[in-house]
């Protein structure tokens, strides 16, 4: 029950950093207008509420997905050939994407940078001789400082299994056991939604995602250990005894020196081992294991502090200012001609009421009859410049820019560039772009680094 409560407090303190996640992958994926905002009456919505509230349409340009995948398709280009040391052989990208002979290490990889610029976490787990992708949502663990999560003490996962899952790994062949096991998870069996993209936002810590599964958590701590290093002379062996067998040992050596052979020699010895426990959400201990250390490789961006920032929190900001020009160019432009009316009330025309009036008037390209008061009166069309909007094209304009040297994702990155001249300025720009973000991607190759170690161990 201790270490449940202490895996559950360490999953609580997780929650903002998944919070923050959510909002990140939402941007990401284009549900980027559900941030909360007062309204001057004191009331709180989210801003696409308020934008259909005030009668406007909220409107969605996502560059950040494109930002994205700009930049993993760099990473899988580059990653287009036969590994050759820390060397990686470069070829040409729809080659590598139509070969035959497809890397899945490299697939899973993408998806974990994918990760890593999203949310700046990326977790694999090495299993089955490849690292696979392990979602923050899941995972759970204490502070640590190091960006590789090396000083971490405590960690985890949660894990949705099949009754039938649960019973091969953990009933031993054993059907008592397999009764046990039944009993401790009754009543606890999922009851998701079973629809495809449902995702795992608000995942809870003690009920499955999945329908028909049991929710096994997966529990790593470093704990210390002492015992005492024994060496006999007479026998010249060495071995472990636990400490409280000081007394037993201090009584052999009063034996020993009363019939002359020599005494036994001891030293106190202390160390740290990983222990792996899993449990019922509930604290039931199905299985425990001593020794090893944790499959998980981890690399949080970039951890000054403590704290995660990834590469799409840099532009968030960028991205809303720019959604909020195109939908104020996009109001601009269909209420140029249609703000509010002064009407002389004896001037309707004959055979028409306010309401006809007011649906001509809103309406682009509208006919209002009226009576002309000479007879050189002929029809006239009436149009108003708006300053603002080119105002506010400049502005998109400007955010647009800054998105790209925020980002470092630049025009020249995905292969074409407005201000080039050649070949050569074209491949300056790209070299200046990778450098931006030189720092992202050498901090994920020593994530996959460190993974590739593992795997070798």
């Amino acid at each position: 029950m201790e270490l449940i409560t202490e895996a559950r407090a360490a999953w609580l303190g997780g929650a903002q950093m998944r919070q923050k996640r959510r909002r990140f992958k939402d941007f990401t994926y284009g549900r980027q207008w559900g941030d909360v905002c007062r309204t001057p009456d004191g009331r709180r919505m989210s801003e696409e509420q308020r934008m259909e509230e005030e009668g406007r349409v909220p409107i969605t340009n996502n560059i950040i997905r494109q930002m994205v995948k700009s930049i993993v398709g760099r990473y899988r280009y580059l990653c287009a050939g036969v590994p050759k040391g820390e060397e990686r052989v470069v070829q040409g990208m729809m080659m590598a994407a139509l070969s035959e002979e497809v890397n899945e290490q490299v697939e899973s990889d993408a998806r974990s940078l994918e990760e890593f610029l999203i949310s700046g976490m990326a977790i694999q787990r090495v299993e089955g001789g490849e690292g696979v992708n392990v979602s923050p949502e899941r995972f759970f663990f204490q502070t640590f400082q190091r960006a590789d999560g090396g000083d971490c003490r405590l960690m985890g996962m949660l894990h949705d299994m099949s009754p039938a899952q649960v019973l091969e790994r953990f009933g031993e062949g054993d059907v008592r056991r397999a009764e046990a096991l039944k009993e401790a998870f009754r009543g606890s069996v999922g009851a998701g939604s079973g629809h495809l993209f449902t995702g795992e936002a608000g995942i809870e810590f003690s009920t499955p995602v999945i329908p028909g599964t049991w929710r096994v958590v997966e529990v790593w701590e470093l704990t210390g250990s002492e015992w005492l290093e024994v060496y006999d002379p007479f026998s010249r062996e060495v071995r472990e005894e636990e400490p409280d067998a000081l007394y037993r040992l201090e009584g052999l050596n009063r034996a020993r020196r009363g019939v002359g052979s020599p005494a036994l020699e001891w030293k106190h010895r202390t160390r740290e081992e990983w222990r792996v426990r899993w449990l019922t959400a509930e604290g039931v201990l199905l299985k425990e294991e001593r020794g090893g250390e944790p499959p998980f490789v981890m690399r949080f961006y970039p951890m000054i502090d403590g704290e995660v920032h990834s590469l799409v929190e840099d532009v968030i900001h960028q991205q809303k200012y720019v959604n909020r020009l195109i939908s104020l160019l996009d109001h601009i432009i269909s209420s140029s001609a249609k703000g509010v009316l002064l009407y002389p009330a004896d001037q309707l025309p004959d055979g028409f009421t306010w309401r006809d009036l007011r649906r001509i008037w809103s309406t682009p390209n509208g006919i209002m009859p009226y009576k002309r008061t000479a007879k050189g009166v002929s029809p006239e069309q009436v149009h108003t410049g708006s300053a603002v909007g080119a105002g506010a094209a400049e502005m998109l304009k400007t955010q647009l820019q800054l998105f790209e040297e925020i980002s470092g994702s630049t025009g020249a990155l995905r292969g074409k560039s407005a201000s080039a001249a050649g070949e050569g300025m074209l491949l300056a720009e790209l070299e200046n772009a990778t450098i931006t973000l030189l720092d992202v991607l050498a901090s994920f190759r020593a994530f996959t680094r460190d993974r590739d170690n593992k795997l070798n161990k």
